[in-house]
């Protein structure tokens, strides 16, 4: 093997060499890894894939441009529409005085984006908790003696029917706003994991198990792909009320007579980068372990979808559509997801049901 071809091949990035024709001349057995899942190999030409993602449609614009674009950053779906970010560096090949083509230098940033997703919620939720920390105790005492005279008005009044049921319905309406203060303070509060080893298929089989009593009227499966007794490090407390929250919007999603597929499997993704003040290096030398794997747990219903104006909104804390509840739920299993390092997306299409999609990493660092 020659010096150049075995730098390339040790290269702790993907590299990819296309001709000016458009055919791929090397590709590196990392950059191979990364993207596993796509039609692209030595030999194929880059014009045949161009339809396949948007890394593939750039790589094709390139051959024509006489600048090349650096420093890019592209999403595309691999692996049966799993989402992947690959950010990349272009440069030309030359063969001399000529241009024989061109090179990219790419990574897999689909980790990083977890982590700034992450870290942008965790910023989101201090600033909330700050807010929701005051309100509550600003709302709580007036709340609080609306209640206690709500008590001693019925105890002098209990001859007067029409009378009691009206102070019952304050009662009532006092209860409702207490509850939406503990919701939105449990939300605030930062989440605190008990990491054990997690029996992932036998914490669904639970939780399918409780949704099928709750929603008669379903019909819950799961469809797993993972090797019996496969184990994720997290709070299996958590775990379950992030699944039971996603699996029973489902349910309601679909009038409490959906169709509910659970599916499971393993993903993989690169995470060998470092982040330094928000920047990412692309290449560290040594280091091992540079391919991490992820739990998915796919929740499909055969719901209406989720309508695209309201797709941006759905992980937004108190946002909801149903006549009942306090919007929590999908916030909450998000957040649940991002405190063990995952990341929690969803793909839906109006009139052909949603699909909320967790991936938690079999892994937890410790620490830090």
């Amino acid at each position: 093997m020659s010096l150049e071809r075995s730098i390339l091949t040790s290269f702790r990035a993907g590299v990819l060499a296309i001709g000016m024709d458009g055919s791929v001349v090397y590709l590196n057995d990392i950059g191979r890894k990364i993207l596993n899942g796509t039609s692209l190999d030595e030999g194929v030409n880059i014009h045949a894939l161009a339809g396949e993602n948007a890394f593939f449609r750039v790589l094709r614009e390139s051959l024509s441009m006489n600048y090349l674009p650096t420093r890019l950053e592209v999403e595309m779906q691999v692996r049966d529409g799993e989402r992947q970010y690959l950010g990349f560096t272009l440069a030309e090949l030359k063969d001399g005085d000529d241009r024989s083509g061109i090179c990219a230098f790419f990574k897999d940033l689909t980790h990083v984006e977890m982590a700034e997703e992450s870290d942008n919620l965790n910023r989101r939720l201090l600033l909330l908790g700050q807010m929701a920390a005051g309100l509550a105790h600003e709302i709580r005492n007036p709340i609080a003696s609306i209640g206690i005279h709500c008590g001693i008005l019925k105890s002098h009044m209990t001859d007067n029917g029409k009378f009691q049921s009206s102070v019952g319905m304050i009662a009532t309406e006092v209860s409702k706003v207490e509850f939406i203060i503990r919701e939105c303070l449990n939300f605030v509060r930062p989440a605190e994991l008990d990491i054990r080893e997690v029996d992932v298929e036998n914490m669904v089989r639970e939780v399918l198990s409780r949704m099928a009593s709750v929603f008669p009227g379903s019909r819950f499966s799961l469809k797993t792909g993972l090797p019996p007794g496969t184990t994720a490090e997290g709070d299996k407390g958590l775990l379950e009320q992030a699944v039971t929250n996603i699996v029973s919007n489902a349910a309601e999603a679909s009038g409490g007579k959906a169709d509910v597929e659970v599916s499971l499997g393993i993903v993989r993704h690169f995470s060998d980068l470092l982040k330094v003040n928000r920047m990412v290096e692309t290449i560290l030398p040594g280091g091992r372990d540079s391919e991490k794997e992820f739990v998915k747990i796919a929740v499909r219903d055969n719901g209406p979808g989720v309508p695209e104006d309201i797709g941006e909104k759905i992980f937004v804390p108190f946002f909801t559509t149903k006549k009942t509840g306090t919007g929590i739920g999908l916030p909450m299993a998000q957040k649940i997801i991002h405190s063990h390092g995952g990341i929690l997306d969803l793909r839906s299409s109006p009139g052909e049901g949603a699909e909320f999609i967790i991936q938690i990493p079999k892994r937890q660092k410790v620490g830090g």
